[in-house]
């Protein structure tokens, strides 16, 4: 069955890179409200068809809101939140088609003295959410003259993983890949670089994840940013990248964690977890304030055998 599943996705290989490399050549000539409008013509059809994400979509809503909102309600942030995906992704590719001139045409950071203070000669984890265009944050920091880093996992195509990561590094951003990243980043928060962290996904225990209270249920998270904050003596930031009219974006940064001074006397565990809290209290108020660009269709929550869990907690 492993031979077959190999023999497969080997025969499936020259298919995928043709049509990535021909969305990634159409894609760019097209005119920024065409991006927008299909986005939002995808997130409204998907709502008639009865797709997998709609019903995972659905169940996570639920299970967050319950009856606080109504079911109309929870179809429309899901109807906005399945168009901002689309736009994302789309956005892959439009803003490979000459990325600094639309970046600085359509994506601005919000003033404030947090984002001066990110802009700053010093080390800073970077944290965000599937929420908005987290794409193209890292290359828009980059391109105002950060030294940021993305961590990335690697894609298998291995054509489609190089050309991602050139688009991705255009504007002087750099991609890490998140296999064996410990070391690159220790050595560049020393060197006073920045380095981002997508952290709204489910960690399973067994593969590291710590549980923690995400928009009020429980689920296993990476610790591994919080970690290294305490092990280096890190600030945290975390900043998110929001939609606006006419297919901009506004990129907030929202809060400061700086975390304790390392004491190797001290056992880890506690303030890791403290920390990887705040992290995800940040992260679920964010999503509770602009739950139409949080990405619901994603399997957030999921259950293990032998564990107890709310009566509100999703099933899929």
């Amino acid at each position: 069955m492993a031979r077959w599943k190999h023999i497969r996705r080997k025969l499936r290989r020259p298919f995928e890179t043709g049509g990535f490399l021909l969305i990634k050549s159409l894609i760019p000539l097209l005119p920024r409200g065409a991006v927008v409008g299909l986005s939002r013509f995808a997130g409204r059809i998907a709502l008639f068809f009865p797709l997998r994400e709609k019903r995972i979509g659905l169940k996570n809503l639920d299970a967050v809101f319950g009856a606080t909102k109504t079911d109309a309600e929870k179809r429309r942030i899901l109807a906005s939140s399945l168009a901002t995906f689309a736009q994302t992704m789309l956005d892959v590719f439009w803003f490979s088609g000459n990325p600094e001139a639309r970046i600085k045409k359509y994506v601005e950071f919000e003033a404030s003295p947090l984002k001066d203070s990110f802009f700053e000669d010093k080390a800073v984890i970077c944290i965000t959410a599937h929420m908005g265009s987290w794409e193209i944050m890292g290359q828009a920091a980059a391109l105002l003259g950060a030294d940021m880093a993305s961590i990335a996992a690697t894609v298998k195509n291995q054509v489609v993983d190089r050309i991602l990561i050139e688009q991705r590094e255009r504007t002087g951003q750099t991609i890490i890949p998140q296999k064996g990243a410990l070391k690159t980043l220790i050595a560049r928060f020393r060197k006073k670089g920045k380095a981002a962290f997508v952290l709204d996904q489910n960690t399973e225990v067994e593969d590291g994840g710590i549980v923690v209270d995400f928009l009020g249920l429980p689920m296993p998270v990476s610790p591994a940013p919080a970690a290294l904050a305490y092990r280096t003596g890190t600030e945290i930031m975390l900043g998110f990248c929001l939609p606006e009219q006419g297919g901009r974006y506004r990129i907030r940064v929202t809060q400061s964690i700086v975390p304790p001074p390392f004491d190797k006397e001290r056992g880890m565990d506690e303030i890791v977890h403290g920390l990887t809290q705040q992290i995800q209290d940040g992260i679920s108020a964010e999503i509770r304030a602009h739950p139409e660009y949080w990405l619901w269709s994603y399997k957030h929550w999921r259950r293990s055998e032998g564990q107890t869990y709310p009566a509100n907690y999703p099933v899929y």
